[in-house]
Parts: structure tokens; sequence; C-alpha cells
């Protein structure tokens, strides 16, 4: 299973079968299990909302006639949410990509670089 990409299950629309497409063509082919399948298929699902909502949204914008807020706006805003979160998890962003963050240890500073951080401040100090 290793080396084989994951196929859309049937519940999907098509909009959601091309989202989920999308995804595992553009991963490494052993990034996803089938267990992984339900988390896939709900951010397939909160991509095709997210994109209906902005949609909607560019075409109406975001308050209604009556002055309100438009419902799109808390669709776009929970589906992206979803998706956030399901990214994490599937690790489809670069945060969730990296196992440990690098440590990085402050170099030493020699006498003649702090002597010319000291001057420079003297010079800032007299404009």
């Amino acid at each position: 299973m290793g080396d084989q990409r994951l196929q859309p299950p049937a519940c999907l629309s098509e909009a959601e079968r091309r989202a989920f497409l999308d995804l595992v063509s553009t991963c490494p082919v052993g990034q996803f299990v089938a267990s992984d399948l339900p988390l896939i298929a709900r951010w397939c699902e909160a991509t095709v909302q997210a994109e209906q909502a902005a949609a909607e949204l560019h075409a109406h914008g975001m308050v209604t006639k009556g002055g309100k807020v438009s419902a799109w706006f808390t669709i776009h805003q929970q589906a992206t949410k979803t998706m956030k979160d399901l990214a994490l998890r599937l690790k489809l962003s670069p945060q969730s990509r990296h196992h440990k963050a690098p440590k990085t240890l402050p170099s030493r500073m020699t006498a003649y670089e702090r002597l010319a951080l000291e001057e420079g401040d003297d010079d800032e100090a007299a404009n």
C-alpha cells in the first residue's frame, strides 16, 4: 500500500473528488494510508465549501441588503478552520511536516564585533 496512491471514496461529490485527486497527486506517494481516508474526505468537503462560500462572498458581498453579515461568511470561516485543523493532522502544512524545530545556538561574538556594535550605538545617539 505504501507505493500506491489512495483512491477517492465514492461518497465524494465531483468537486470534492477533484479536490481529493489534487491533494493526493501533489503529495508524496507514501504520505497517506487507508486510515487517513475519513480525514482526507472531510478536508475535501471543507475545501469545496470554502471555495463556494468565497465565490458567493465575491459575487454578493459580505453584507446583505438588510445590513447583516452574510451567512456565507460564517460558512467560509468554519470551512477554513476545518481545513487548517485537518492540514496539521494530514501533514499538509510546512510546520507539520517538520519533526523537530531545528535548534540553533547563537554564535559567539568576537571582541571586534562587540566593539563595532558599541561604536554604532554611539554614532546613532549622536545623530
